[in-house]
């Protein structure tokens, strides 16, 4: 399937650019980067979107310290992004890594990751036991725990403790 081209310095549907930013902030909270790529593929001028992104800052509609808190605490909580994989989640989306760090710390901080991860593995691969699982078997479920972010020596802590729960 073919992807079209975003309209450039065209109005878009919407002629106003701050009642388009409002509508997309609706939605959910997004960074300024997000903001600012919306508007510009609906066809906005970069006056227009500097404007209207400037003008939703004021009024605090937008902002990216809030978002990255909001999104790194999501993220951690779930289990779905914990350490780098989290950062790279906001850098991704436009804040900027000391900022993305920091967040993804703070979030850290509020959540008992082996706990987390116990929940998830219980979800996920209910009675899992390490010493009796395959080589096979281990792999995979360090790895999925792996791809989410977490730490190997963490991942390995709770397997093995869970283990002696057995």
């Amino acid at each position: 399937m073919e992807k079209r081209a975003p309209r450039r310095n065209r109005k878009s549907n919407g002629s106003d650019p701050f009642a388009v930013a409002l509508k997309l902030l609706t939605f959910r909270d997004r960074s300024i980067k997000e903001l600012s790529t919306k508007l510009r593929d609906r066809g906005f001028a970069d006056e227009e979107i500097e404007a209207t992104l400037q003008r939703c800052q004021e009024y605090g509609y937008l902002d990216d310290r809030r978002f990255a808190a909001t999104r790194a605490r999501t993220l951690v909580s779930s289990g779905r992004a914990v350490g780098i994989r989290a950062i790279n989640d906001l850098t991704r989306v436009g804040i900027d890594r000391p900022l993305s760090e920091e967040m993804v710390a703070a979030a850290e901080e509020e959540t008992d990751l082996p706990e987390l991860l116990a929940g998830i593995l219980d979800q996920k691969y209910p009675g899992f036991a390490f010493e009796a699982a395959s080589d096979n078997e281990k792999n995979r479920v360090v790895s999925f725990f792996r791809r989410r972010g977490f730490p190997v020596s963490l991942i390995l802590d709770v397997l093995k403790s869970r283990n002696e729960d057995f």
